[in-house]
């Protein structure tokens, strides 16, 4: 949920602070698949794919805490 919020605050940022668009919308284009532009498409776009990436980054941080952990479920 907080890359979620994170990703809102970089699209409304590019509004707000208007320098370095372009370079913006790059980063944008290159993180997320799908990405055209500044509009209501790619915004749902990118936080649909930013909340699942966080739950995949999640899941792939506990397995490897979990499996390092010495007396561990995981372990047994």
């Amino acid at each position: 949920m907080f890359l979620a919020l994170l990703f809102v605050l970089c699209f409304a940022w590019y509004f707000i602070h208007p320098i370095e668009q372009e370079m913006h919308l790059q980063m944008f284009r290159i993180s997320y698949l799908g990405f055209t532009g500044m509009n209501l498409t790619s915004f749902i776009l990118g936080l649909v794919q930013t909340y699942l990436w966080g739950y995949i980054g999640l899941g792939v941080w506990m397995l490897v805490g979990c499996c390092f952990k010495s007396g561990s479920e995981c372990q047994r």
